[in-house]
């Protein structure tokens, strides 16, 4: 029995992929399935705040989901290495806040609505 294919999304706690590639090799997608577990649950720790309103606007895009392609490009990397390591994890993770970031910067410069199906941060809280 072949396994579920990996999938890349974090949207609902789900970690699968949207890129229709057939799985070649199940150790690796078992490898980057679970890394991608551990980096999901690492976001939603890092964009934690004890104060209300930054805490909702950092969630915002880690919740709305998305393809987490640059997480999977560090832990593809890091299987020339020691894929175990904590480091590989944070780095994947500093890769994809600072994604984020840089989509929360997109949406103030052009003034979007919308981002992955959701209101954008300025809409929602403004652009200052």
């Amino acid at each position: 029995m072949r396994p579920e294919p990996l999938c890349l999304s974090g949207k609902d706690d789900q970690v699968s992929t949207p890129f229709g590639l057939e799985s070649l090799d199940s150790g690796l997608d078992d490898a980057l399935r679970q890394g991608l577990e551990r980096v999901e649950a690492r976001l939603r720790d890092a964009v934690h705040s004890d104060e209300a309103v930054v805490g909702e606007a950092a969630r915002h895009l880690v919740e709305a989901g998305g393809k987490r392609f640059r997480p999977v490009l560090s832990l593809l990397a890091a299987q020339y290495g020691d894929a175990t390591r904590l480091e590989v994890i944070e780095a994947a993770v500093v890769c994809e806040i600072t994604h984020l970031a840089t989509l929360y910067h997109d949406d103030v410069m052009d003034e979007a609505p919308l981002r992955r199906g959701a209101q954008s941060a300025n809409v929602r809280w403004g652009n200052t």
